[in-house]
């Protein structure tokens, strides 16, 4: 829709399994024009994959046979290793892949969420190899500029060490806080009705696709499991700060959360 909407495109052809989402697409706009595959691909200059993690392993290779040379292949995935490692395997001589990942979205899904303005001003990573032709990675990035997102530029193994950090944990540590409800039972019907802003603003992500979410966690395992022990590690220090009765170094943890988080506030209002 962003394509769109900046008229970066000359005309957007369209793919998806849900024939409804394929139709409401077209008529929402979101696309020029809509087809199975492979006739989606024809006469293509660029594809870009947008379904969980695994499917776009998938479609990678039924595409391939299908791509023309001197297309550019991107996607929007959230984990970008096994992606781009697929890219240089299967795609065909003079097929040129990008892994992509815009920094924007929510827990809503599919094309009744769709918003042009959603990747407006949001980071857009992008993890090319030694292997990509610099022609194409300028491309790519001219026309993330054109729709009014900034692109960065990340080797594939450092996306997936800080994606698990900042979007990939949070979401883990979401889900198990709003799991723990569930050992009040009794008072849940209370506890939904006395829930601030505070809780809900925590757990709003908790409520994102299950399937799309175990993906990611699964081809971000090793990443997401270290980040999970540094996690940890800062919960044990709270714990035991309150268990001792350690007001003072509390007190210091919790302000130097509390710094940390406002210097992320000032970073985006720059």
């Amino acid at each position: 829709m962003a394509l769109g909407k900046h008229n970066v495109v000359e005309e957007r052809w369209g793919y998806d399994v849900n024939a409804w989402a394929l139709q409401e697409a077209r008529a929402r706009g979101a696309v020029d024009k809509i087809a199975k595959l492979p006739l989606a691909l024809q006469d293509a200059e660029l594809v870009i994959l947008s379904m969980p993690v695994k499917q776009i392993l998938k479609l990678l290779k039924e595409i391939s046979p299908f791509l023309q040379k001197g297309i550019l292949v991107t996607d929007v995935g959230s984990t970008k290793k096994m992606i781009v490692e697929a890219m240089e395997n299967v795609l065909p001589p003079g097929v040129t892949g990008i892994g992509g990942h815009p920094m924007a979205g929510s827990e809503k899904a599919g094309i009744t969420a769709a918003d042009p303005l959603l990747l407006q001003g949001a980071a857009y990573l992008l993890t090319p190899t030694k292997k990509t032709p610099r022609a194409a990675l300028q491309k790519i990035e001219k026309t993330i500029l054109a729709i009014g997102a900034h692109p960065l530029i990340l080797s594939p193994e450092e996306h997936d060490r800080l994606t698990a950090l900042i979007s990939h944990l949070p979401q883990f540590v979401s889900a198990a806080l709003v799991n723990t409800l569930r050992n009040y039972a009794n008072d849940h019907k209370l506890l939904q009705t006395i829930a601030g802003r505070g809780f809900k603003d925590t757990t709003r992500i908790a409520m994102g696709n299950a399937e799309m979410w175990y993906d990611i966690f699964t081809t971000n395992k090793v990443y997401l499991m270290d980040s999970l022990k540094n996690f940890l590690e800062e919960l044990h220090a709270l714990v035991d700060c309150l268990e001792k009765g350690k007001g003072e170094e509390t007190v210091e943890l919790l302000k130097t959360a509390g710094l940390l988080r406002s210097s992320f506030c000032k970073e985006q209002i720059r």
